[in-house]
């Protein structure tokens, strides 16, 4: 009786014991397909009192010093002081040919890839896909403000 409890508490932690390895191996399996987005160490700094930057939508290739942001550049979403910033490189493309565009006037929640069509959602912190063929959200950059209301975006390498 109490060599069969003991097997059964074996058996239990068995499957437990594999649940987790299967759980850490699926995570890090999509940790491995977000790694293969192009990196590129970077700080980038916007001035929120100009005009260009004080949108609450804006697309930059530099930064107010002329430093390079971003791979394909950046796109910063401001939601009622909390900014978002993303790469301009489509997540499914990965190529410095395909960028994303914002329809500033009509639709500026929305990036829409020029190549593949896919649709990013820029009013979330993860810059979601609404519609494909893109399976990942945007690459997402950390953003910070300072007492100077200057806007911070770094890639966080």
């Amino acid at each position: 009786m109490m060599n069969n409890k003991l097997i059964e508490s074996f058996g239990v932690l068995r499957l437990l014991l594999i649940m987790f390895i299967v759980s850490i191996t699926l995570s890090s399996c999509s940790d491995a397909v977000r790694d293969d987005f192009p990196q590129r160490n970077f700080v980038g700094y916007f001035d929120l009192r100009f005009s260009e930057y004080a949108q609450n939508v804006f697309t930059a290739r530099r930064d107010m010093d002329g430093n390079l942001v971003g791979v394909n550049g950046i796109v910063v979403y401001n939601q009622g002081g909390t900014y978002y910033a993303f790469d301009l490189m489509c997540p499914h493309e990965k190529s410095t040919g395909c960028s994303l565009t914002v329809d500033m006037e009509n639709n500026p929640s929305i990036a829409v890839c020029e190549c593949c069509g896919s649709q990013f959602l820029l009013a979330s912190p993860y810059g979601e896909v609404l519609d494909g063929p893109a399976s990942q959200g945007l690459h997402v950059y950390d953003t910070g403000v300072s007492a100077q209301n200057v806007l911070v975006v770094s890639s966080g390498y």
